[in-house]
Order: structure tokens, then sequence, then C-alpha cells
């Protein structure tokens, strides 16, 4: 039977009416694809950043603001960056300063002058936008804060400045001391004495070179380099002036002190020109350095008829120096019957004729006059010979003077002999921490097994410098244990170890900083440890890297990865091109938002525009603005 119209027609009803619907839809759809495809990523990176002002994650919004300086037909943004200098939130107050000062707004200085005098906020909170301002404007921030009498903060914020080593410290600390301001000159003289002599040596140099005729900061920088232990070098004092005599005179002894041989002849003009207690220190400077060709122009001091004390340092001096050309007259001193002038007779006659004396030596040890037991010893350090240890332990053990006691272990402390390291361990309970640390050093040194009791004793050592000591013992000696032994050290080790060991031990000390950069960190002291292994690790060119590498792909420390990150990006961009990237995609949050910072210094990678991209669909707010203010260039 042949279809009906009335069939047909209402066969094709419904196709009909879906092809009117489907064609009624296409000038819709028509009409939004050019406009989707009129968005370029800034276009995207730019919504992304103007929704994130309304963000209800601090960090979010704070990495916002910091955007808004790429909105470059927004008419409101003065009107938006200002209203955001009275956000309750620090975190978001700081991109609004950020901007500020990016975009020539001057309230940039007061988001920051009021976050820096704010007694519940952190300076360290507040430096790290500081940090990222040009060196002009971070140093002047400082500078109007630490001028201003209407707060308190001042100790705190020096403090905060001097926790690591800021890009600004220098400039900062150059500034401040030449500052008119009392305030301001006065925090940052304070901050000198805080200062490490080892870690900070640049900037004490860049000081010493700005403020060479300022009297006042040369007098703190000579103080500092007297009461350390360490050997310095001290380059910074080469650099100070003064129009005091007293303090060029003070001068030339530091830099003695610590080794520098230039000051020769100027030492020994000073010494023969002073008297009495100035005398004696100029000597004392001098026989550190002291030098056969010059020490003869000492003598002139015997001609002045010199206090027994003066005497025996300029045979002292004479004697180390090796000239024997005062055998005689030391030979009546030894003689007299002057008890004052004995002991230089002795200390000469016993130091130029070494070993053949030994035997008269040893009979001195137990002689009447302290003095003369003084010079036994130090003539008996001289000879360093085995047949020396055990007269040397009975007078140790029989002595009761200070001085005397000093000597004695100094000089039982020289002889490389395992008779010496067994007596040694004897008196690592001795009460003065002098003495102590004198005996512990020794032991370290020796890298004897037998010592190690002694090591271990000194460990539960109060005095911190002499735990230290037992620590490098352990490095030295006994590998197998020094792992575990440093691994604990690093909750106490006082600063400047980590790199004297470094200079000191070298490729030894490889796994020892892998250690401290993966295991600090955990508090205060430890974070300081590990800063000073970032350091320490430049004395190790040839291992740098590789353990840099090595440390970011075990640590799930992010602060430390981030570290890690920026210090190989300065060392070779394209190695750690992979690494960036990687942990741009998957690390914790913190982590990613510096990785996909980072990207922008991978200039020319043709992964990166695809990654930043990508990242802009991403769901957690922080690393969708982090992308955007890459992709900006922000």
């Amino acid at each position: 039977m042949r279809p009906t119209f009335a069939r047909i027609t209402s066969r094709l009803a419904p196709i009909c009416l879906g092809l009117a619907g489907a064609v009624s839809v296409l000038p819709a759809v028509a009409y939004a694809a050019p406009a989707a495809s009129k968005l370029t990523p800034k276009d995207n990176a730019l919504n992304v950043v103007r929704s994130g002002l309304k963000s209800a994650d601090f960090t979010a919004r704070g990495m916002a603001f910091r955007g808004l300086v790429f909105d470059k037909g927004n008419k409101d943004l003065k009107k938006t960056l200002e209203d955001g200098t009275t956000d309750p939130q620090w975190v978001v107050r700081s991109g609004v300063a950020f901007a500020l000062h990016a975009t020539g707004n001057p309230m940039w200085r007061k988001v920051l002058h009021d976050a820096l005098t704010m007694p519940v906020l952190s300076p360290l909170e507040v430096l790290p936008i500081i940090d990222e301002l040009p060196e002009k404007d971070g140093v002047a921030i400082l500078l109007e804060v630490l001028a201003d009498k209407e707060h308190d903060q001042h100790d705190k914020i020096v403090a905060s400045m001097l926790t690591r080593n800021r890009a600004l410290l220098t400039p900062f600390l150059v500034a401040a001391l030449g500052s008119k301001e009392a305030l301001v000159s006065g925090a940052a003289q304070k901050a000198i004495k805080k200062l490490d002599p080892v870690l900070q040596g640049k900037t004490l140099e860049a000081i010493a070179k700005a403020q060479a005729a300022n009297d006042t900061v040369t007098k703190l920088l000579l103080d500092m380099a007297t009461s350390s232990d360490e050997h310095l070098g001290v380059p910074y004092l080469a650099f100070a002036k003064s129009k005091d005599a007293a303090v060029l005179d003070r001068i030339v002894m530091v830099r003695a002190l610590h080794g520098d041989r230039t000051v020769g002849k100027a030492l020994i003009a000073l010494a023969v020109r002073s008297k009495d207690k100035a005398q004696l220190e100029a000597l004392s400077a001098y026989r550190r350095i002291a030098d056969k060709d010059d020490a003869a122009g000492l003598k002139p001091i015997l001609a002045q008829g010199p206090n027994p004390d003066v005497l025996f340092q300029v045979y002292e001096i004479l004697a180390r120096s090796g000239d024997r050309s005062m055998q005689r007259e030391a030979q009546t001193l030894a003689d007299s019957t002057d008890v004052d002038v004995r002991a230089t007779g002795v200390f000469y006659l016993g130091w130029v004729g070494g070993a053949g004396r030994i035997g008269e030596m040893h009979k001195y040890l137990v002689d009447g006059i302290p003095g003369v037991r003084v010079a036994a010893a130090r003539v008996l350090a001289h000879i360093s010979s085995p047949i020396s240890v055990a007269p040397l332990k009975e007078a140790m053990e029989a002595e009761r003077d200070e001085r005397v006691r000093l000597e004695l272990i100094k000089a039982l402390s020289g002889i490389k002999h395992k008779d010496a390291y067994q007596a040694l361990v004897f008196f690592t309970r001795e009460r003065d921490p002098v003495v102590r640390r004198i005996v512990v050093r020794a032991l370290a040194d020796s890298g004897d097994a037998t010592v190690r009791g002694g090591l271990q004793n000194a460990l539960n050592d109060n005095e911190i410098h002499i735990r230290a000591e037992a620590v490098r013992g352990f490095i030295l000696s006994d590998v197998a244990k020094a792992a575990d032994v440093w691994k604990r050290s690093l909750r106490w080790l006082p600063r400047g170890v980590v790199l004297e060991l470094t200079r000191e031990l070298n490729k030894t000390m490889e796994g020892f900083l892998e250690m401290a950069l993966s295991d600090a960190g955990r508090d205060d002291n430890a974070v300081l440890v590990r800063e000073e292994a970032l350091i320490a690790l430049h004395l190790l060119p040839e291992a740098e890297q590789r353990i840099l590498f090595k440390l970011l792909d075990t640590t799930d420390d992010e602060d430390l990865k981030i570290r890690l990150l920026r210090q190989l990006l300065d060392m070779d961009k394209a190695k750690v091109a992979v690494a960036v990237k990687s942990t741009a995609l998957q690390s914790g949050t913190r982590a990613r938002v510096a990785a996909i910072r980072m990207l922008s210094k991978l200039k020319g990678d043709k992964e990166v525009p695809e990654l930043l991209n990508k990242f802009l669909d991403e769901p957690d707010e922080r690393l969708r603005i982090a992308a955007a203010l890459t992709l900006l260039g922000g």
C-alpha cells in the first residue's frame, strides 16, 4: 500500500524540527567562537590576577595585588591599591606594597614603615619584600625606620637583618654607620659587634673601606678582631686610617696578631718606643710574626733596662727567630741570683741548645720559681720529645699555678706520640676550660684510636667549643661513629665551625655537608648551620653541583628545595631546567609556586609557555596566580 501524504509528513516532522533547531543554534556558536579566539595567554593571566583580588586565601590575594601592575588599562588601579593598604593581613599588604612601588606610588614607603615598626609583626616577615626593591630604595626605607623615634623596634630590625647574608646587609650597614642620626648609627654600631668575622668578612671589608676615617667604627672592628679565636687575616683592617696615633698603633698590633707580616718593622718601632704594659702588648703581638732579619731591631730595648717580663719577651723572640748571638748574656742571666731574670736565661739557652738541654729542662720543671718552670715547659714544647711525657705529666699533676699548668699542657699536647696521647686523656676533665680545649684539640689531631674515650668525654663538656673540637676529632679518627656524632651536633654547633672544618678538611667534609643540609632546619641553630653549609659548599667547587642536585632529589624540605633551585639556577640554568619544571609540576604548594616563578629564568625553553598555560587552569589558586605573574613578566 502506498503511503499517504499525512503519513509522510508525520514521519518527516521530527527530522525537520531537529534540523531547524540545529540551524537556529549555529548563529550563536558562530558568534561565540571568534570572541574566545581573541583571548591571548596574557589576557587569561590578567583575568586570573583580577579574580585573585577577591580570594579568601590571603597569600593568593597578596600575589594577585602584585600582578595588578600589569593591568595597564585599569582606571581604578590607584584606588584599588590604596584600598589594599588597609587590608588586615600583612601577606596581602606586602603584595600591595610591591605593586605601589612598581607603579611609582609613594605610599609603598608608609606600608613598609608601618609594618617594620609594628610590634606584633616580625621584621623577618617584612624584609623579603625589601630585599626585592632596588638597593637605593631598600636601604632608604630601613634608614628611615631606624631614624624614627616613635617606636622601639630598632634592635629587632637590625637583628633580623643579621639572620642571613641578605643582599642589602652590606650597603645598609655602610650607609647606617655614616648616618648623622644617632639612632641609626648607634643601631649599626651594635650590629657590627654581632657580625661573624669569618662568614661576613666581605661586609666588614666594605665597612672598613667606607668608614676608614671613622675611629669609632675602626675601634669596633679592632675589638672584633682582638676577641676572635680564628686566624682571620683581617684584610679589612688594611683599609683603616686614623689621625689618632694610639688607634694606628692598635691597628698595627691587631694585624700582627692575625699573621700580617707586613707590619713587622712598624711593630718593632712601636715596641722600642713604648713602655710597660704597652711594650709587653707590642712584643706579644710581634712574637706571632717574628722574622730573624727584623727581630734584631728589638735589641735596643735591652739597653733601656727593661723589667723582667719585657726582658723575657725580647729574649724569647730572638731565640724563636733563630738569633744565637745572646748565649753569653743568657748564661749570665741563668746564673744570676736575681730570681726575676733567671727564667729568661733558662729559656734562651734551652731553646738554642735544643735536645742537648732536655735533661736540664726536666729538672727545671720542679724549680721553685714559676717563671723558670714556664720557661722549661716552653722549651720542652719546642723540642717535643717522647722522653718528656712522663716528667711533664708528673709536673702537671703536682702544679697548682694556673699559668704554669697552661704551659705544661701545651708542651704535652705538642708531643706527637702514643704515650703523650694516653697521658692527655687523663686531663680531659680539667677544671680550666682553656686547658681542656688544648687537650681535646691535641687528641683530635692525633687520629689515634686509643684517645676516643677522651673525645667521648669531651662530647659531654659544658663548653660548646670543646664539644666542637671533639666532633672534629671523630671526623679525623673514627669515620664509623663520626656520622652519628655530627648529626647530633647540628643542634648546637657554634657558627663558623662548619666553614672552618671545610677549609681544613676539604673533600673529607662532602658527606658531612650533605648531612648538614638535609638534616638541619628543625630548630634555630640548625637553620644557621644549614646556611653556613650552603656557603661552605663553595669551597668544594668540584662537588658543589653534584651535592646540590643529589639533595634536590632526596629532600622533602620545601624551604631547602627552593634554596637549592635558586642556587643551581645561578650556577647552570641548562642543567637545572628539568628540576625546575619537575618541581613546578609535582611538589608541595610552596615549592611549586617558587618553581613556577623560576620558569621565567628559563629563556628559550619551548616547554615553558605550554606549562604556564597549563598552570592557569590549576585548581589551586596560588599556582594559577604564580603562573599568571610569570606569564605577565612579574
